[in-house]
């Protein structure tokens, strides 16, 4: 008979400090990502919360001329780009909305402002822009 001597083998400290550090590290990169995206989200819904942001998607979803070319419905894309600033009651807006329906893409291009003490934007560039065809103008 023979016999079979099992020995248990054990990390060495060396092997879990380096499991320590690497699961510290991966730590590091998802906080850090979180902080990304929560930057991110709350860019995006600061856009999406404004009045120029909503006229736009209002206009461009009514708006006949749109209608043709992208088809019915049009959604607004995720992500709008830009920047929205209001400083003591004086705003200033310069984004694009991406913006697709059945029959195509298009973006949104909206630059305006809002005088102080006013509630009305006023957009000096307001309209829809595809690829390969003219701008459509959105209104006012």
């Amino acid at each position: 008979m023979s016999a079979i001597i099992e020995t248990q083998t054990s990390k060495s400290s060396g092997g879990k400090i380096a499991a320590m550090i690497g699961c510290g590290c991966g730590a590091l990169i998802l906080a850090g990502l979180a902080v990304i995206a929560l930057i991110f989200w709350g860019v995006t819904k600061a856009i999406k919360s404004n009045a120029p942001y909503n006229d736009s998607i209002t206009a461009v979803q009514s708006n006949p001329a749109a209608q043709e070319a992208l088809g019915t419905p049009i959604d607004p894309g995720f992500f709008p780009s830009g920047n929205v600033s209001i400083n003591n009651g004086e705003g200033k807006v310069d984004f694009s909305i991406p913006v697709s329906g059945p029959k195509g893409k298009g973006t949104v291009r909206v630059v305006g402002t809002k005088p102080s003490g006013s509630t009305v934007w006023i957009y000096d560039t307001w309209q829809l822009e595809i690829e390969g065809a003219d701008p459509i103008p959105l209104g006012r």
